[in-house]
């Protein structure tokens, strides 16, 4: 399974149940997908992020 992130969010490629097992992780998380893809965004922007 493959996950790439681009400048506008990621995408993912895999077995089907592969792709929806990640998505039920996500769907566990508190943020939202949109919330979640900003916030990796704004970490990859700051040279500061580890």
């Amino acid at each position: 399974m493959k996950c790439g992130w681009q400048q506008a969010g990621f995408s993912i490629s895999g077995k089907g149940w592969q792709v929806r097992a990640l998505l039920r992780q996500l769907a566990k998380h508190p943020l939202t997908v949109k919330q979640y893809v900003e916030r990796k965004q704004r970490n990859h922007s700051s040279p500061l992020s580890p």
